[in-house]
């Protein structure tokens, strides 16, 4: 009895997995979904909106061949629109009630350009002629395909979708064909064992006469009973339970997955700022290699590629200097990581249109002694990468205001904003008054001077200067007025702004003595003058970019310095 079951089992083992086998292929297929697109147009750009992309459930991939190199990108599916704005393209739609292909050429004759590298993209990379790429998916992604701007893009494009069911058959019949076998073997094995228990040494002990017995005769109509009935039903059911098992496998494996409805549609992680983690971290990285790069080799056309503003009109003076004696030092090299802090822009209202872009990043190199850096970047279109418009250090004894979570992000602060506490461009103005009048100056009760070393550095240096040049009988005017007209701010927790603004020191010297000249002794203001002095006077102009906390109006708290940084512009002598 014992072979028999065994000899059930290694039957049933090889019937599971052979189907398991057989359907294997035919099920991976049915379990996913694909449609192909042949594109006729000969555009640059091929986009596949959201709506095609989360059509169907499972992991999302996209294939594509052609001609030229492929370029992918996946964004934001909005920010794939403001990036291709006028240029020609073509949009890969599905029909909404077969979901056949429909391909929309969007024909608008605006220029084209090379998408590579642009940091609106959260994942992107280039191919010679065929693509197989999973997409990285949130609840607003697109996709993007082109070659390199201007040549066409691909013309043979699939998405595919990977549906993983909740049970794979064809390995259950696998696994449990294996798992059969192992017991048909411990089975064969137990057989084996009792016969040799029974081949052993026995005594024969002789039996009594037995009488005469009664053999009841067996009606054929009458159902068979005990263990050999047992027995019998026993191998129906056993040899049941794959055929159900395959049944059951041939039934999943043969069901498509449906599109999606409303109910169904898949739910993705949402970004609702302007930039993803991965995306806020390359970013940095690229402004960090790039300005790192531009300063090793005083490279000014680089330089521009991801620096502007103040941060660049200083840049460019020090590169100056640098060529023309090798005494002056590099400026301080950008730190990328780690980020301490992250302030994103939150996603403006798509009514708005396009609307400039800004992220504050602080940065702290845990090596270094330097104080944390305060990196403030802005996108101006959509076409251009982020560029660093202030580079602050932060004050080891100023207070850093509360801000929003890197997810949630923050609003941006207009320039012209009439919420705050005082308007924004007044603040150089403000501040400068206060630096030349003291704390008896009509706006020093505005700002929180108590911790702020800038202050005491920057008037303690003024004070110095008006009793040096007194000395050889001349005089000096110091003036301070906004720099840079593109001010730069977050809103915070507590509804105050997170605000980098320009502040422009003047110092105007004149002699009191016709003829008497005004000398120079710092050796960066004697290359920039390219003289020792000058007698008619002197224009010395620093650039201070400056970061304010600026109070909601009506409260309590002052403004106060957040963080600064200085750079020499420019020194004329006076016509």
């Amino acid at each position: 009895m014992r072979f028999v079951i065994a000899t059930v089992l290694l039957v049933a083992s090889a019937v599971s997995v052979l189907l398991g086998f057989a359907i294997k292929g035919p099920f991976a297929q049915e379990s996913g979904h694909r449609v192909d697109f042949q594109v006729e147009s000969a555009y640059s750009y091929v986009v596949i909106p959201n709506s095609t992309l989360t059509a169907f459930e499972g992991e999302i991939s996209v294939e594509a061949s052609g001609n030229n190199e492929i370029f992918y990108a996946d964004a934001r599916e909005r920010d794939i629109q403001d990036w291709i704005g006028d240029s020609n393209y073509v949009r890969l739609n599905l029909k909404a009630e077969t979901f056949e292909p429909d391909i929309t050429a969007v024909t608008s004759g605006g220029l084209d350009s090379d998408p590579a590298g642009s940091d609106m993209w959260r994942s992107q990379l280039t191919v010679k002629n065929k693509l197989l790429n999973v997409v990285s998916m949130f609840d607003d992604t697109g996709v993007l395909l082109a070659s390199n701007g201007f040549s066409r893009a691909p013309d043979r494009i699939s998405v595919i979708w990977d549906a993983k069911p909740l049970v794979d058959w064809p390995m259950v019949l696998i696994y449990g064909g294996l798992g059969l076998l192992v017991a048909a073997i411990l089975m064969n094995f137990i057989a084996f064992r009792h016969i040799r228990k029974l081949r052993g040494p026995r005594r024969r002990i002789p039996k009594s006469p037995s009488g005469p017995k009664y053999r009841r005769k067996i009606r054929p109509e009458v159902p068979v009973r005990g263990r050999r009935a047992v027995g019998k039903s026993n191998r129906r059911r056993f040899m049941a339970a794959p055929v159900g098992i395959v049944s059951l496998a041939l039934l999943a494996g043969c069901s498509a997955p449906a599109p999606t409805t409303e109910e169904t549609k898949p739910k993705y992680d949402s970004v609702n700022v302007v930039v993803a983690e991965s995306q806020l971290q390359r970013i940095v990285s690229a402004v960090a290699s790039t300005v790192k790069d531009a300063d090793n080799t005083r490279d000014e056309k680089a330089l521009v590629t991801r620096v502007a503003g103040p941060a660049l009109q200083i840049r460019r003076v020090q590169y100056l200097l640098q060529s023309k004696s090798k005494k002056i030092p590099k400026l301080p090299v950008i730190t990328a990581n780690p980020i301490t802090v992250a302030l994103p822009m939150e996603l403006p209202d798509p009514a708005l249109g396009w609307q400039p872009r800004t992220i504050m990043v602080v940065t702290k190199d845990e090596e270094e002694t330097s104080a944390p850096q305060m990196l403030v970047l802005q996108q101006e279109t959509p076409r251009d990468n982020y560029k660093l418009w202030y580079l602050i250090d932060l004050l080891p004894a100023a207070k850093f205001p509360k801000v929003a979570a890197q997810a949630t992000g923050a609003l941006a602060v207009e320039a012209d904003t009439s919420f705050l506490v005082t308007p924004l461009k007044s603040l150089p103005f403000k501040y400068g008054n206060t630096l030349n009048r003291g704390l008896e100056g009509k706006y020093a009760p505005e700002f929180d001077l108590t911790s702020d070393e800038f202050y005491a550095s920057l008037s303690e240096s003024q004070i110095q200067q008006k009793a040096d040049v007194e000395k050889v009988s001349a005089t000096i005017q110091f003036q301070h007025a906004l720099g840079n007209p593109n001010i730069l701010g977050m809103l915070t927790v507590e509804s105050g702004g997170l605000v980098a603004v320009t502040m422009d020191d003047t110092s105007i010297i004149r002699p009191k003595v016709r003829g008497a000249a005004v000398s120079v002794t710092q050796l960066d203001q004697k290359l920039l003058l390219n003289a020792p002095g000058s007698a008619t006077g002197l224009k010395i102009v620093y650039s201070n970019m400056l970061l304010f906390y600026v109070p909601v109006a009506g409260a309590a708290e002052k403004i106060r310095l957040v963080g600064a940084s200085q750079g020499l512009l420019s020194v004329r002598s006076i016509n």
